[in-house]
C-alpha cells in the first residue's frame, strides 16, 4: 500500500529558495550601491547652490563683507577657505552666517574644503562619493 505523502518541501525547492533570496539580495545590493552615488552627487550641488543663495544674502547684509577670514574675496585666480562661523552687527543686531542664514551646514564645513574664489562663488574640493 502506498503512503500518503506528507507536506514540506524536497531538497531542490529549498535550494532553489535560497538561491533566488541570495539573488535578489545580490541585486538589491549592486543596483542600490550605484544610487547612493548619484544621491551624495545631487546632495553635494544642492549645499552648494543654497551656501551660494545664503552668501547673497549675507554680502547684502554685512555691507559687501564675505565670509571669509578678512571680509574680502581672494585674489584672482586663488581661492579663500569660508569662514562659517562668521558674523557681523547691523544695527542693533548680531548676524551669523551659521546657522541664521543657512538651515543646516553641509557635510565636511569643518575639513576646509568648502572654497569661494575672486567673483564669489563657492566650490567643494571633496569626491561626491564620499559626500
Amino acid at each position: 500500500m502506498l503512503k500518503k505523502k506528507e507536506g514540506g518541501f524536497t531538497l531542490i525547492e529549498s535550494i532553489l529558495f535560497v538561491v533566488a533570496i541570495v539573488g535578489l539580495g545580490f541585486i538589491i545590493y549592486y543596483f542600490g550601491w550605484g544610487l547612493t552615488g548619484k544621491a551624495g552627487i545631487k546632495v553635494m550641488e544642492t549645499d552648494v547652490q543654497t551656501i551660494q543663495k545664503a552668501l547673497g544674502i549675507y554680502v547684502l547684509d554685512s555691507n559687501g563683507m564675505y565670509p571669509t577670514d578678512n571680509g574680502k574675496l581672494p585674489a584672482q585666480g586663488e581661492y579663500k577657505l569660508i569662514v562659517w562661523e562668521s558674523s557681523y552687527t547691523s544695527g542693533n543686531k548680531q548676524i551669523f552666517f551659521y546657522p541664521v542664514i543657512l538651515a543646516r551646514l553641509p557635510r565636511h564645513w569643518d575639513e576646509g574644503i568648502w572654497q569661494m574664489d575672486s567673483v564669489g562663488r563657492i566650490s567643494a574640493a571633496i569626491d561626491p562619493a564620499d559626500y
